[in-house]
């Protein structure tokens, strides 16, 4: 009996096989197109990264230098490569503390104006009454003073104007919580300043209530006029307006197109209402990365932060780096290490293939209705292909025709969510090919049947088992270029939406797998009534119990949402594969998925090898999870998972050629001990 058919004969069973592979092949093609003909491109367009600090720790770092003026930091700042600034919408106090105004209550300005004028406030201030409870705002800044009142004029506080000997005054009422979160302008005087050095400025609104049309026009006209103006962010946890009203953020998304800039959004601080706001400007928005608040201690080794900021922007489509400083409570001694914090990521990103400037947003675009059908139906046609390998040993022949019943159906649905549907869908069909593409490919190789290779020795029964797990490994990737270019549009590069159902993508096939090659057993009913009624032996428990603390720990670590799990150790493995490989692969392919498949196929699968299939079956869960980041340019992905394959490959070999010794090792004691155990002619006969 020939043990060796070629792979294609399987297929050659039935012409619906034929159609399925045809179908896929066609996906495959027009993924191909998606991804290399419309998104490689636009990402190799966008190379362009903006280096952006903060204006108040510019402001913090010249005040603490007494021979420093704010100028001459901003000098040095763009001299060491930083090409903008971020500044956040000012509250009453930030005014104060920059000394553009003084705050009042009503008892203070009374008696403030009785001690230093020696008269009665009323008679200072004829016709206008000091009222307690009011805030009283004097400033000798005529453009300060107009800012301020427009904005709480149309913000509904219901301002007064005043005028005493020296200030300009606004009378306003308060509330204690409103001075701590009520955005009122930004300094457009040191802007200037900034724009002349030639900062690009970024500000970021803060919210307020009630938000109307006349308040968001009155808002945007000040914004408008602030000078280098290069984009809009928002600072608090949701857009004005607290993004979940649909004709607030209408009213919203009309402002800010009225500045003809991008939004911008920062990385890991999901804001409510962005997305949305985002979708009505036709995705024009830049993405930003910064270490937060309560990180920045963890990264007081320049090296580390400067790592952080290097993958954020070659690995993420990150487009502004938002340099945090650090050592701030002694200004004089951090300015230095702060400047050179910013040339050494500025080289760091230059050295990575990246542009210093002013970035571009990417190109607006959709995939077609045809496309996007003729992909969805190659994820269809695979997983009818999938349900056709499981009911082959109970449904044979019949299963033809509601095979083809049930994958026409499944098209008609498809192009009909196209239309009704079409970001749902697209993220439900990814789903789907996430978990069909790696359950089929390794179907197909453990399926094939093939006699023993035991009598093969040497280089030619290793690359068997590797070129299994190539192909195993291609067709997983083909797979993941369907899937991604299902995906391959702005709104799922820039994260304002996203893969969902990761965890479900990676847990599924590892139950999905084994249970399609029990089914195909030919008494795969004889099995599992003999394992029910066998008795459970110790080492299946503690095997029983190990997986489950694996599968636990595998669920916990998937989408990078517990990164407690990672140890310090593992992080500075990881920084060392990055320096030397460029591009890190995925520990769970190369260090266990894709050697543990590699031992199971030099081998030889067998059923009660299930615990083995489904931890080699994560190798290929990650690799096509790998392809579900939309915001990590495609190259990327590519160079990661053939790195996490010839990686896997070498661990494979080695774990073989320690398994093949320690047998050898093992055969040699046993046959010694059987030798040595040869009792005496006479004893041990108890008959």
């Amino acid at each position: 009996m020939n043990h060796k058919r070629p792979f294609i004969d399987g297929v050659r069973q039935s012409w619906l096989k034929w159609l399925a592979v045809i179908v896929i092949f066609v996906a495959f093609i027009c993924a191909l197109w998606v991804n290399f003909g419309i998104r490689a491109v636009v990402e190799a367009n966008d190379k362009t990264v903006g280096l952006v600090v903060d204006y108040d720790e510019l402001f913090r770092l010249a005040d603490g230098n007494k021979d420093t003026s704010f100028g001459e930091i901003l000098k040095d700042a763009s001299l060491a490569g930083a090409t903008g600034i971020v500044v956040r919408e000012r509250l009453l106090a930030e005014w104060e503390t920059a000394g553009d105004l003084i705050v009042f209550s009503g008892r203070q300005l009374r008696f403030q104006i009785e001690d230093q004028y020696g008269v009665s406030a009323s008679d200072m201030i004829m016709g206008f009454e000091i009222i307690p409870a009011k805030t009283y705002i004097l400033t000798k800044d005529e453009l300060v003073r107009d800012q301020l009142y427009s904005l709480l004029e149309v913000k509904a506080r219901y301002p007064e104007m005043f005028t005493i000997p020296g200030y300009m005054g606004i009378a306003v009422q308060l509330h204690s919580s409103e001075r701590a979160t009520l955005g009122l302008g930004f300094p457009i005087a040191q802007l200037k300043e900034a724009a002349d050095v030639g900062f690009q400025i970024i500000p970021r609104l803060r919210n307020w209530e009630p938000l109307t049309e006349e308040s968001l026009s009155e808002t945007m006209r000040w914004v408008a006029m602030i000078p280098n103006l290069a984009a809009i962010g928002f600072n608090d946890q949701s857009v004005p307006g607290d993004g979940t009203d649909p004709e607030k953020q209408e009213l919203l998304a009309d402002a800010v197109a009225s500045l003809g800039k991008p939004l911008v959004s920062f990385e890991f601080y999901d804001q409510v209402g962005l997305p949305g706001l985002a979708e009505r400007l036709d995705n024009y928005l830049l993405r930003a990365h910064a270490i937060s608040d309560n990180e920045i201690r963890r990264y007081a080794d320049f090296q580390i932060a400067m790592d952080r900021y290097s993958l954020a922007a070659t690995e993420r489509n990150i487009r502004y780096i938002y340099l945090r400083f650090q050592g701030l409570a002694n200004p004089s001694a951090s300015t230095l290490s702060n400047m050179e914090l910013i040339s050494g990521v500025r080289d760091g990103l230059i050295s990575d293939g990246l542009k210093i400037g002013n970035p571009e947003t990417i190109p607006a675009y959709t995939i077609g209705r045809l496309p996007m059908f003729l992909l969805g139906a190659g994820v269809i046609a695979a997983g009818g292909w999938l349900l056709a390998l499981a009911a082959t040993t109970f449904a044979k022949n019949k299963w033809r025709l509601r095979y083809c019943i049930l994958m026409v159906a499944g098209c008609l649905v498809w192009a009909a969510l196209i239309f009704i549907a079409p970001t749902l869908s697209k993220k439900a069909i990814a789903l789907a090919g996430a978990i069909v593409f790696p359950s089929l490919s390794v179907l197909l190789v453990l399926s094939r049947k093939q006699g023993p290779r035991i009598a093969e020795t040497g280089v030619n029964r290793v690359l068997h088992p590797i070129g299994q797990l190539l192909v195993m490994s291609v067709m997983t990737l083909a797979g993941a270029m369907i899937m991604s270019a299902v995906m391959a549009e702005p709104t799922f590069m820039l994260r304002l939406d996203m893969f969902r159902g990761t965890k479900v993508s990676h847990i599924t096939p590892l139950i999905l797998v084994p249970l399609i090659l029990w089914l195909r057993e030919e008494d795969w009913y004889g099995i599992m009534s003999g394992t029910v009624k066998s008795s459970v032996k110790y080492w299946q428990l503690i095997v029983g119990v190990i997986l489950l603390v694996g599968l636990a720990v595998y669920i916990l670590r998937t989408g990078n949402e517990s990164p407690e799990l990672v140890s310090s150790f593992e992080v500075r493995i990881r920084q060392v594969l990055d320096n030397i490989l460029g591009v890190r692969p995925r520990t769970k392919e190369f260090l266990i998925g894709h050697p543990i498949m590699i031992v199971l196929l030099y081998y030889g699968y067998k059923l009660e090898m299930f615990p083995l299939v489904m931890v080699g079956l994560i190798g290929q869960v990650s690799l096509i999870n790998t392809y579900a980041h939309l915001h990590t340019p495609i190259m990327v992905s590519l160079l990661r998972s053939a790195n996490g394959l010839w990686i896997g490959i070498i661990i494979g070999i080695i774990a073989i050629v320690i398994l093949e010794w320690i047998s050898r090792r093992m055969h040699t004691l046993k046959s010694k001990y059987a030798k040595g155990c040869e009792a005496p002619e006479g004893i041990g006969n108890r008959d």
